[in-house]
């Protein structure tokens, strides 16, 4: 085997672990993070390489939240800091869903928010 040889075998070998490792590493970060689509990212990831890990990132990691006292970024749905146990925020009377301290109004279920 030639040097031309080794260098296209090695290019090709480095190319090939790359393209399993980034679908195996977005599958098992979105496993994680508890996304419904987990799978469904990882075979996205087979079909364009740099593409995909960037939307992955762009998509998944819009929606963390960080605790305003310690600023430990939190999991979706997390009513309290799993670190300090301070609470997130506002929980509505009416469906239980997270309210940002701002808001009013329930955005799933319209409830005014009264504090109890």
């Amino acid at each position: 085997m030639n040097l031309g040889e080794f260098a296209i075998f090695t290019g090709s070998f480095v190319i090939l672990i790359f393209w399993l490792g980034q679908s195996l590493w977005i599958y098992l970060d979105a496993r994680n993070r508890n996304e419904r689509f987990a799978l469904g990212w990882a075979i996205l990831a087979l079909f364009s390489v740099p593409v995909s890990l960037i939307v992955y990132l762009m998509v998944t990691r819009g929606r963390e939240e960080k605790c305003k006292v310690c600023g430990t970024y939190l999991e979706r749905g997390l009513t309290i800091c799993t670190n300090c146990g301070k609470d997130v925020g506002k929980i509505c009377t009416g469906c239980g869903n997270i309210m940002k301290e701002s808001w009013n109004y329930c955005p799933k279920c319209k409830t005014k928010y009264r504090d109890n």
